[in-house]
């Protein structure tokens, strides 16, 4: 019993420490990458999509090949201009690769948000998955388009308990 509880968790850390050590003779890695992206957010209300603005400023070290560790921030608002916004942050565990100016990124998150609702922002717990595409058009910075999906835990009744975005902005990297 309990090894059938451990081992898709041993199956994934084995995965990420080879894809870690193991880099791609075509690809190079950054020591530091700084993203901030904006872009908007939909999840659904009582049923309803409701689009919601969102920005994004993360901050990521690579310890071993592609393999970085880093923290996050993210505001999302009630409506255009980043109204009434919920703050929230946390870790993350990212994959970050570059073939010539190509840059691809993919990362798992976790932490905690304050969603804007209606009429207040309730806290929430967070984990999530984002993936991105950029380039690189100078030596120090570039472009990165991602789309993003978060889930919520402890939600009020017709809160969501999801949310997907797409988000574009500007990389910042260290060699």
């Amino acid at each position: 019993m309990g090894v059938k509880r451990f081992a898709p968790m041993i199956v994934v850390l084995c995965s990420l420490s080879v894809l870690g050590f193991a880099q791609p003779a075509s690809a190079d890695t950054d020591l530091v990458v700084f993203d901030g992206v904006f872009g908007g957010t939909v999840s659904k209300f009582s049923g309803q999509r409701k689009w919601q603005p969102s920005l994004w400023l993360d901050g990521s070290y690579g310890v071993a090949g592609p393999l970085h560790l880093g923290a996050y921030f993210q505001w999302i608002g009630r409506s255009w201009p980043l109204e009434n916004p919920g703050f929230g942050g946390g870790a993350m565990i990212a994959l970050r690769g570059n073939i010539k100016k190509l840059r691809l990124s993919g990362a798992f998150t976790g932490g905690y948000l304050g969603v804007p609702l209606p009429s207040y922002v309730d806290g929430s717990g967070t984990i999530g998955a984002f993936v991105g595409i950029g380039y690189g058009f100078l030596s120090w910075m570039g472009l990165e388009v991602r789309g993003r999906w978060a889930r919520y835990f402890r939600m009020p009744s017709g809160a969501p308990n999801q949310a997907w975005s797409i988000e574009a902005g500007f990389s910042f990297f260290i060699d």
